[in-house]
């Protein structure tokens, strides 16, 4: 049962961590917004989503990685960053 609670409360803290991911995404998007055309307004609207979300993302299985409380699916994307950051330190 603590198993679930704790992973509903890394669910849970996701939103509030992507609507500030979000709000940063979308300030660093408004400059070119001013100067450019309805479809690359669009473009530039979907990539702030996808980096907001990617982010937010990124950063709870950082936190994760070093917690007491596992995300579902971060136990994986922790051991594959772990293979990735030793084969880095290897070469």
């Amino acid at each position: 049962m603590t198993n679930v609670v704790g992973d509903w409360v890394w669910m849970l803290a996701f939103f509030p961590l992507w609507a500030v991911m979000a709000g940063i995404w979308f300030g660093f998007a408004s400059g070119p917004k001013k100067l450019a055309g309805p479809r690359v307004r669009k473009l530039l609207d979907g990539t702030a989503v996808a980096l907001s979300v990617c982010s937010a993302t990124g950063i709870l299985i950082g936190l994760n990685c070093e917690a007491l409380i596992r995300l579902p699916f971060g136990d994986q994307a922790c051991h594959s960053a772990g293979l990735q950051l030793i084969a880095w330190a290897g070469s």
